[in-house]
């Protein structure tokens, strides 16, 4: 199969059905919502979802595993962030995440 030049997606990377299987969890959908707005440590998204650091980095270990976010060391912290296979898949706002078969829809969207 030939690849389509420069052109990086999660589909040349990534297995669909574990995406969606990793996506499936409320708590992992609000960790990457989290972290479109920002890179952040194990302990800052345990703070601002209120959720247990052991959980956050069960999550975060699936969310990996899955080529979703990526890590880099900080010192004694790990910081984690959206991979850029996943950022191609993102509306202009970080709002949507289109993977063609569904949408992922973040935020507010009252008007």
């Amino acid at each position: 199969m030939e690849s389509s030049g420069n052109k990086s997606n999660v589909e040349s990377h990534l297995n669909w059905t574990t995406i969606l299987k990793a996506l499936a969890d409320e708590n992992r959908l609000q960790i990457i919502h989290e972290l479109l707005k920002q890179e952040a440590s194990v302990q800052d998204l345990s703070n601002i979802l209120r959720i247990r650091t052991y959980n956050i980095s069960k999550h975060l270990k699936i969310l990996e595993t899955n080529g979703l976010v990526r890590k880099r060391k900080d010192g004694v912290h790990r910081i984690y962030h959206i991979t850029e296979n996943l950022k191609s898949h993102l509306s202009e706002d970080n709002q949507v995440l289109d993977l063609g078969c569904c949408k992922f829809l973040f935020g507010s969207h009252d008007k």
